[in-house]
């Protein structure tokens, strides 16, 4: 036991070391608004909501929901976070929201997501993003909020990402917006079918594989394992039982397993423990619901032994059906299924919404995503057809908030959602030829609208709505009286994905705590359950002739393709609907003092203020007292300090430290500018420097010289899209000045350098399976060249440096070519190398270089193994290389050398994770044979390899 605990504190000081170097190494930034933005911010006594202008009402309501929020969140809590800020970023499609800490702030992307659950999306963040906000800040106690006042909000942040693990972060967030409303995801069948029909079929993973995740199989993500283990610790042990595990990590975090110490206390079991009780439980529940419920055999037109999701069904004809095919290892393919279960794939969609996939005859109709080139938090949809018999796709319109488009059974018209910049809903007609607006209707009060499709006679539209208030109901758009008409009443029952059949409207529910497909009869108001599956139903579709029915039924092995029968008579009235489900969310439901009620938001009116962004630029959020000198490997004493502001258009470092070496301070100083279409990059540096010199045969004198430097860089960052491709470019023009003063036994005389460098950069990358080692299809170019113009002439430098990416023979596996070349001319060593010689080889002295380097690496073996909790081995991977360098002839007579050599080798690797710590490693090694170029160089070495693979 006494080894373990050696064991495990050495590995932890790495973990800790490696995950603060990171932290201080960068700042969390996930872009930049348009420079055109102006922005206003109102305050409260606990949020700054900043927004672009124009964007008021929604501004004040944010912050009145966060408000009341904040209120319920923290009945359950001891203690009080400071007040933080909110941007909103409503320029952007992408739904999503984000706590980030140093600095601290809150991020919303404004647009509600289609497939959202019934509850308006700023309620769902109030609940769910302020609880991170409760979390982190729940580390300022004992030994972190000493650390606190040493390096500021990265060390808070820092040990919040080393002890916390990631399924508590989101999973304590989802408890809280399931407990405190009337929704949430916890109370949605779809949510539960990934960890149920796991369970139920193929039993617990360990902890590690759970929470760490797999190369090779599925795991449900840190959400769904999350959200039961804190609930099922909620449920058994009381609702305050997650506060004591979180104080400890706070109070104690150099305790090893201060999380782990912290549910043993509670409950009496360590952390492993305490997941296997919890998921026992659980798979013994769900497989008797299972039996209990008495679900239904369908005929299974697809069977896959590798999770693969079937999606965005429809009927091309009678005998065929469309669907969206996503392996896990694969990306997602358009596919036509017969009868048989025989598959043909048509066509790869680049980055697509999922949401909703139509069809019509022969089109197919889909939007991706558009990403502007230059802002991040700027994204459009575009509309895309596919005509199925000549494979011709063509972009319909670009630049859109245009979501869930529907092709008419005509195939002549689309209906699409659109939810513009201020968050205004409607649903929109367009044609099909052109892409022009035929139709315009708003929903009522502005409801939010989703997933819209049309009547057999293209009269009518029926769609999801959802206002503040109530959750969702269903509404047809009526579209020659150009007006809406509510069908099913408002409720926080999960449904989704309506359609038109004959008399009824058919979608997706979860009224019997399975997710299946219902029938709403328009005529007597009737509900029929049409499904009965163990896990859930969706993407369901009617044949042409109405005499069958397809959908996909959740599986442990995805959402697979079944078809059955389609006959009203075997329909279940809704008085006779069972649900046997797990009430774990009105569980922790009861355990809250007061929930939330739309109708209890206040209606407080802020004042509204200019956010000046010049004003805000600086924003310091933390600092430290020491400094590493990679050049001399010590710690030096003084300070640093950090600073972003809250719109991350500028960062800024500035550091005084004593050198102990030198025996003197160093002054530095960063600043990076992105708020301009040009991004800005100026950096300085004061510094005492030492080195020795020989005075005679046995002696040597140490000398100084001071070294002043300051550059300043013009770059544009650009990235875009185009279908199965992504693309970077980034021009950048750099000026560097370099002062070098000599002193005392100076073996040189002072100088002054002024160097300019001219460099651009482009890269290309297919879209690929996260688990691949290099991209399917890739490449990256950079061109540079530099030359000191103005005086003291140090020559001139070109250098290029190219790689490309092949597919390989097996899963994931791939080939990587890099051909890099320099070209010194005039004094060399002025200038940095940008190409390095063949692997290997060290310590020689060059201008001009060719190099060609080719790996080829393949995963072997994907164990998912640990060792007790001290490493988890995900997957191992061997790999090949060659290298070849040549240097210039005039070099290689000089020395009496040839001018090319090359080496090569094996690199065996291992993708490992160290005391469940989140943070990826890989470690390997690498044998290098060498031809033997340098004399007494060994022809053979072995290399220790050690990264962190993010």
């Amino acid at each position: 036991m006494d080894n373990y605990k050696s064991i495990s504190r050495y590995i932890l000081l790495i973990v800790f070391y490696l995950s603060l170097t990171f932290s201080y190494a960068q700042y969390y930034s996930g872009g930049q608004d348009p420079a055109s933005l102006t922005w206003n911010h109102i305050q409260s006594e606990n949020f700054q909501v900043v927004y672009p202008r124009g964007y008021d009402s929604i501004a004040q309501y944010v912050i009145n929901v966060m408000e009341y929020g904040r209120k319920l969140t923290l009945k359950t809590k001891e203690i009080a976070p400071r007040k933080i800020s909110i941007i909103l970023h409503n320029q952007t499609v992408i739904s999503n929201a984000e706590v980030a800490w140093a600095p601290r702030r809150m991020e919303i992307y404004t647009t509600t997501p289609q497939s959202t659950y019934s509850q308006e999306w700023f309620q769902q963040l109030a609940l769910h993003e302020y609880m991170h906000v409760i979390q982190i800040s729940s580390m300022r106690q004992g030994l972190t909020n000493i650390l606190y006042y040493l390096f500021g909000e990265q060390i808070t942040v820092g040990i919040f990402g080393l002890y916390v693990p990631y399924w508590f972060v989101e999973g304590e967030a989802v408890v809280s917006e399931t407990a405190l409303s009337k929704s949430g995801r916890g109370r949605d069948p779809g949510f539960e079918a990934q960890l149920r029909a796991q369970l139920v079929e193929k039993g617990a993973y360990s902890l590690e594989k759970a929470s760490l995740g797999s190369y090779e199989d599925f795991v449900p993500d840190r959400y769904h394992l999350g959200y039961y283990l804190v609930a099922q610790g909620r449920a058994q042990y009381g609702k305050n039982m997650w506060n004591y595990p979180m104080l400890q990590v706070g109070k104690a975090p150099l305790s090893i397993v201060p999380f782990s110490n912290g549910i043993n206390k509670e409950t009496g079991y360590r952390k492993k423990a305490f997941y296997d009780n919890s998921l026992a439980f659980l798979q013994q529940y769900w497989t008797k619901q299972v039996h209990i419920s008495k679900v239904k055999n369908y005929q299974a037109l697809t069977e896959n032994n590798v999770y693969c999701d079937y999606t965005n069904h429809s009927f091309v004809n009678n005998n065929k059906v469309f669907s969206l095919k996503k392996d896990l290892h694969k990306n997602g393919v358009f596919v036509l299924i017969d009868s048989t279960g025989n598959q043909e794939e048509i066509f790869r969609p680049g980055y697509y919404n999922s949401e909703m996939i139509s069809t019509a005859g022969d089109w197919v109709c889909w939007s991706e995503r558009q990403y502007d080139a230059r802002w991040n938090y700027r994204t459009y949809n575009k509309i895309l057809l596919l005509n199925i018999k000549s494979g011709k796709k063509t972009t319909l319109v670009k630049k859109t908030r245009y979501f869930s488009p529907s092709l008419s059974p005509s195939g002549e018209k689309i209906a699409v959602v659109e939810v513009n910049e201020f968050s205004q809903h409607a649903l929109v007609i367009l044609d099909r030829e052109t892409g022009a607006v035929s139709q315009t209707i708003k929903s009522n009060d502005n409801d939010f609208i989703a997933h819209p499709a049309w009547s057999a006679d293209e009269k009518m539209i029926v769609a999801e709505v959802m206002n503040k208030d109530e959750g969702k109901a269903l509404a047809i758009f009526k579209l020659q009286e150009n007006r809406v008409q509510q069908i099913l009443a408002y409720q926080h029952t999960h449904l989704q994905y309506p359609s038109f059949w004959k008399k009824y409207i058919l979608f997706e529910a979860a009224y019997s705590g399975v997710m299946d497909i219902f029938a709403l009869d328009l005529q007597t108001k009737s509900l029929y359950q049409t499904t009965k599956t163990p896990y859930s139903a969706s993407d369901y579709a009617i044949s042409p002739n109405g005499k069958k029915q397809v959908f996909s039924s959740y599986t442990a092995n995805g959402k697979q393709l079944q078809i059955k029968d389609w006959d009203p008579e075997t329909w279940i009235p809704m008085d006779k609907v069972e649900n046997h489900s797990y009430a774990l969310a009105d569980i922790l439901s009861l355990q809250e003092e007061e929930h939330f009620e739309a109708d209890s938001i206040p209606e407080k009116e802020y004042e509204v203020k200019k956010y000046s962004k010049l004003g805000h630029l600086v924003n310091i959020h933390s600092w430290n007292f020491l400094s590493f000198d990679a050049d001399y490997n010590n710690l030096n004493p003084g300070i640093n300090i950090l600073s972003q502001n809250k719109l991350a258009t500028m960062s800024m470092q500035l550091g005084a430290n004593y050198n102990t070496n030198s025996e003197s301070w160093d002054y530095s100083g960063q600043i990076d500018y992105l708020g301009s279409y040009v991004a800005l990059s100026i950096g300085a540096e004061k510094r005492k420097r030492f080195g020795y010199t020989p005075i005679n045969k046995t002696d040597s004198a140490k000398y100084y010289y001071h070294e002043n430097s300051l550059n300043a860089a013009l770059y544009l960052p650009l990235s875009f899209t185009n279908g199965l491709w992504s693309f970077s470019l980034r021009p950048e023009a750099k000026y560097d000045l370099m002062d070098v003063q000599a002193k005392a036994y100076t073996p040189f005389s002072s100088y002054i350098i002024h160097s300019l460098q001219y460099r651009i950069y482009h890269s290309g990358q297919y879209k690929t399976p996260w688990q691949n080692i290099f991209p399917r299809w890739g490449y990256s170019l950079s061109v540079a060249y530099n030359h000191t113009p103005f005086s003291n002439s140090q020559g001139e430098m070109f250098s290029v440096n190219f790689a490309a990416y092949l597919p390989g023979f097996f899963r994931h596996d791939g080939s990587r070519i890099m051909i890099d070349f320099q070209d010194k001319i005039g004094r060399s060593g002025f200038y940095n190398n940008q190409t390095a010689p063949a692997r290997g080889y060290s310590g020689l002295v060059y201008n001009d270089i060719y190099t060609i380097r080719y790996d080829y690496r393949v995963p072997i073996a994907y164990p998912d193994w640990n060792i007790s909790s001290i490493l988890y081995l995900k997957r191992i991977t061997i790999g090949g290389f060659y290298d070849i360098s040549i240097l210039c002839h005039e070099y290689a007579a000089s020395t009496g050398y040839p001018n090319s050599f090359w080496s090569t080798g094996i690199d065996i690797t291992a993708n490992i994770h160290l005391l469940r710590s989140k943070f990826p490693f890989e470690i390997g090694l690498r044998t290098t044979y060498l031809n033997e170029y340098i004399e007494n160089t060994p022809e053979l070495s072995v290399l220790l390899l050690f990264g962190v693979s993010l």
